[in-house]
């Protein structure tokens, strides 16, 4: 039972992680058209934080389903 809760913390968090990270890409050079050319997520630095953000998500969303074979609710 304690894995539903820390599945609950994990996802809150990388939600919030996400949300910020969505600000900052929307505020880097990527996104902005003043430069010359397109740059990538990963060259304005976004790129890793999202994915270890997607990654914690579905790793809490793991936690918040856990299940115990045979056992019934």
């Amino acid at each position: 039972m304690v894995t539903r809760a820390w599945g609950v913390g994990i996802i809150i968090l990388s939600v919030l992680v996400i949300i910020f990270n969505t600000f900052l890409y929307l505020n880097s050079s990527a996104y902005f058209d003043y430069n010359q050319g397109t740059i990538s997520m990963a060259r304005a630095g976004v790129f890793f934080p999202y994915f270890g953000a997607v990654c914690t998500l579905i790793f809490g969303l793991l936690l918040f389903n856990d299940r115990v074979l045979g056992e019934e609710e």
